[in-house]
């Protein structure tokens, strides 16, 4: 009998790939807002962050629709 740490937490596999495309959504909204705005400053961490997103959608096997689609 283990002391419960080997027990891992049931995880939604739903709930993760919604957060994971919330992510990639925000992330397309805030860098495109900055490339709008000529935001020389606020390209770069918009762009790490788009990265980042679908850096994790691809970890977790999450599907991204293209942006634009809805």
């Amino acid at each position: 009998m283990t002391a419960g740490y080997d027990e891992k937490p049931a995880i939604d596999q739903a709930e993760i790939a919604r957060a994971v495309r919330e992510r990639v959504i925000r992330a397309r909204s805030v860098l495109s807002e900055a490339s709008d705005a000529h935001d020389t400053v606020g390209l770069s961490p918009a762009l790490d962050e788009l990265e980042e997103a679908l850096h994790a959608a691809r970890e977790y096997g999450v599907t991204i629709p293209p942006a634009g689609s809805a």
